[in-house]
């Protein structure tokens, strides 16, 4: 899903490079009159990916574990003879 979005925006300013350069310049010159709240920009999205990666961590592992779980069940009625 993130892939899939940082590879279309990617692709976005490769096909636009005066996009990329308008950005880029934005971003500086927001940096140099206001380095305070660019760094405190910064870490607000570094957050944000934290929360996502241990979101998406979280979501992998309960879906391995039901899987897991399914996998069993069907285990233990073959045994069984059902």
């Amino acid at each position: 899903m993130l892939d899939e979005q940082l590879h279309s925006i990617l692709t976005l300013l490769q096909n636009n490079p005066m996009l990329a350069l308008l950005l880029a310049v934005i971003v500086a010159v927001l940096c140099y009159f206001r380095p305070k709240a660019m760094f405190r920009l910064a870490l607000f999205g570094l957050f944000i990916v934290l929360v996502f990666y241990f979101i998406t961590q979280l979501a992998g592992m309960v879906s391995t574990g039901s899987q897991q779980k399914d996998r069993m069940i069907y285990k233990s009625k073959d045994v069984i003879g059902e």
